[in-house]
């Protein structure tokens, strides 16, 4: 499950101080102030690759043991030694040798304490037992490699429920038993079935035996009925499709730890070994929104919701998907979907939230922050963005007791403090919007529009200096916005210092050519010079571009004078 990234991913021409809330995949969503609303869901450290790796057209790696894998028949296949050849890959020192002559130790040890009854329930407790009581085998719910593999689960004796259910059917084929993974959304069990009776068998619980109903009830995500009929959940896995387990595991921690192509490599084969599991297209749909392969990434969220229709992770992904991509209705759409199937999932509401603002449906947004803060009274992010939305449709005292709020949960929250302060500049407070940008800036020192902002309030307090360095501290963050270059540049221009307010003025027009406001400085600038051709130049390329201004007269006459 990725309620990472945002998971992280996020991404056209709104001028002003204009407030939006970016999507997230993962777990947070930051308040920006931007220029252009193509840098609202910008910040993504996601990895660009030109190239397409086309669904449906997997190349594997040059791997041997996987290629024998695929190859080899079900009735000689074993799952032990297979599982230690895939951890080999990691731990190539491992002797495969030496653990499978413990696994058949465990296997004859349990063997003859097995009563002569024979009966089902007395084999798996007998097995339960030595594993559990006598040996120790504990169970962890991480995701670390060591809890995976199964040398490394046999050396430590703890492993999450794929390294344990690995270990549990090693000794189970070794003992001839009729015992089969199964797999439920995010977790797998073990299952006697000898075609009479069924037992299930629960790693995370010592080998207690659960019903179906339980893992129906009790399941990280819910599923329908039709994933189950069609094999999905709860149906006995074949020896291929439990290593798939191995690999899926491995693939969400390579993920984790930032190797996205060697995540994508472990999903494909996984997807090859068992193409009905709604997990593995979800994982590998996180995997290539990482590699900013979105269109991918929608294929691998639509198939997993193919299959398990009450996904509400792979609606939730997809959703912030279209939400990044501007599509806010689909995106508004798969949060509801995500909504109805988890109601108590607080980011579900929370970026449908932002969609809801982005389409001008404030009321809705604020409704949804409600039912955000109603499950988790401590989500400050939550306060701080329905502060935002109260402050546009007028409520300034519920705006301000949100940021208030906020700030009282998480004193370091700088979105808080960046939101507030943008209050006390609209209300005329800018002294208190000067002291909250500073917070602001001191706890993420590298945002542009800190800078700008607190820029602009010196400038209205008169604090000409201050106010240039904080437009020069934005333009070595964000060099590329030509509005700053403009700003400084008049502000050089009042003070005096001409050549660098041209200077400024160059760049800005360099950045965006059809800049009104830096043809017009400039060429009062150049007019300063005395240089009078220059300046009517660029007088006239103002007039041309906004030729309804309301100064109009006044640089037509300008003009004339010069001429």
């Amino acid at each position: 499950m990725r309620f990472s990234a945002m998971k992280i991913t996020r991404k056209n021409s709104n001028k002003g101080n204009n407030k939006d809330i970016c999507f997230i995949k993962v777990l947070v969503c930051v308040l920006l102030v931007s220029f252009n609303s193509a840098k609202v869901f910008a910040g993504n450290n996601i990895i660009g690759d030109s190239q397409v790796i086309q669904q449906g057209h997997v190349q594997f790696s040059d791997n041997k043991v996987f290629q024998d894998l695929i190859q080899v028949d079900e009735e000689i296949l074993d799952i032990a030694e297979t599982s230690l050849l895939i951890a080999k890959e990691e731990y190539p020192e491992i002797k495969i040798r030496g653990y499978m002559e413990c696994i058949d130790w465990y296997a004859r040890m349990i063997k003859s304490r097995i009563p002569e009854n024979n009966e089902p329930e007395s084999i798996i407790n007998t097995i339960n037992e030595f594993l559990f009581d006598e040996l120790g085998f504990t169970y962890v719910q991480t995701g670390n490699l060591e809890d995976l593999y199964l040398n490394k689960v046999i050396d430590r004796r703890k492993g999450n429920c794929v390294g344990l259910s690995i270990l549990y059917l090693s000794i189970a084929e070794r003992l001839r038993l009729p015992l089969f993974g199964v797999n439920i959304p995010e977790h797998i069990f073990i299952r006697y079935d000898d075609g009479g009776q069924r037992i299930n068998i629960e790693m995370g619980h010592k080998g207690m035996s659960l019903s179906d109903t339980f893992y129906v009830t009790h399941s990280i995500e819910r599923f329908d009925k039709k994933s189950v009929e069609n094999g999905c959940f709860l149906a006995n896995l074949n020896k291929k499709e439990v290593i798939s387990n191995v690999l899926l595991n491995r693939s969400k921690i390579r993920r984790e730890g930032g190797d996205h192509r060697g995540a994508l490599d472990d999903c494909n084969k996984a997807i090859s070994l068992n193409s009905r599991n709604p997990g593995a297209y979800c994982n590998r749909g996180v995997i290539f929104e990482k590699m900013e392969m979105v269109s991918e990434a929608i294929k691998n969220y639509n198939q997993a919701i193919s299959l398990n229709h009450k996904y509400a992770s792979a609606y939730y992904n997809r959703g912030s998907i279209f939400g990044v991509k501007g599509e806010y209705g689909k995106a508004i759409e798969d949060f509801g979907e995500a909504i109805l199937i988890n109601p108590v999932f607080t980011l579900s509401y929370f970026n449908r939230a932002i969609a809801l603002k982005k389409v001008g449906e404030i009321e809705k947004a604020i409704q949804d922050y409600n039912k955000v803060i109603d499950i988790d009274p401590d989500y400050a992010q939550a306060y701080c963005n329905r502060g935002v939305a109260f402050a546009e449709t007028g409520g300034l005292d519920d705006a301000i007791n949100d940021f208030n709020k906020a700030i009282e949960l998480d004193p370091n929250l700088s979105d808080a403090y960046f939101a507030r302060a943008i209050f006390f500049a609209d209300t005329k407070k800018p002294e208190k919007a000067i002291e909250d940008f500073g917070r602001c800036i001191s706890l993420s020192p590298n945002k542009t529009f800190a800078y700008y902002l607190r820029a602009k309030m010196y400038k209205e307090m008169d604090d000409t200096e201050k106010a240039i360095q904080d437009f020069s501290k934005a333009i070595t963050i964000g060099p590329s916005y030509a509005g700053l270059y403009t700003e400084r540049g008049m502000l050089l221009f009042q003070t005096g210092r001409i050549e660098e307010a041209i200077t400024d003025f160059n760049k800005s027009l360099e950045l965006f050519p059809r800049n009104p406001v830096a043809f017009r400085f400039r060429g009062e600038s150049f007019k300063k010079k005395g240089q009078f051709e220059k300046a009517i130049e660029d007088f006239e390329s103002f007039l041309e571009i906004v030729p309804d201004t309301p100064d109009a007269d006044i640089i037509r006459n300008e003009i004339q004078k010069l001429k």
